[in-house]
């Protein structure tokens, strides 16, 4: 018989929640992905719109359907939304891969919680999932992520092309 799987819809950090996404987030989903103090050299507008939030949250909603893990929306201990982070399927370079992703609402930025709510993503991958590593990867100019990935031990691995644009692959191994 195999054990029961650990439930991971719902993590606690000493500031933040991560629960799992429910479509009533799209409105704050909006908000911050359309958020023009996100740099266009970090994130171009056109893949920031209205339309692309609501797709994103849905594939979260449908990720954790299918898989029983994935991208937390980031909630404040006053249950305001301010972001996602977690874990997702994703292919680089035609390779299947488990990406560490986040986003943090500007209003938000410069307080270490994308870096928060990342170490508890890495301790679900290794420690519940058992995965052997995972990614992650932002545009090259995109220096707040790139420390992040660097504060939880991740090395570079390569640019690849995502989205139509060049980006830094990083990886975390088990145990590293």
């Amino acid at each position: 018989m195999e054990p029961a799987p650990v439930a991971v819809d719902r993590v606690e950090t000493a500031r933040l929640v991560g629960r799992r996404p429910e479509p009533g987030d799209a409105e704050a989903y909006v908000r911050f992905y359309g958020d023009p103090r996100t740099p266009e050299e970090l994130w171009p507008s056109e893949l920031r719109t209205p339309d692309r939030a609501r797709a994103t949250l849905k594939a979260f909603v449908e990720h954790w359907e299918r898989w029983g893990f994935g991208a937390w929306t980031v909630l404040l201990p006053s249950g305001d939304v301010i972001g996602h982070a977690g874990l997702q399927h994703t292919t680089i370079v035609d390779r299947p891969e488990v990406e560490l992703l986040w986003f943090i609402d500007p209003d938000h930025w410069n307080r270490g919680y994308a870096t928060e709510l990342a170490r508890e993503a890495v301790r679900v991958a290794f420690d519940v999932l058992g995965l052997e590593d995972v990614v992650s990867f932002t545009v090259t100019a995109n220096g707040s992520s790139r420390a992040v990935m660097e504060k939880l031990g991740m090395t570079y691995e390569r640019d690849v092309e995502h989205v139509g644009l060049t980006h830094v692959l990083y990886r975390l191994t088990r145990g590293r």
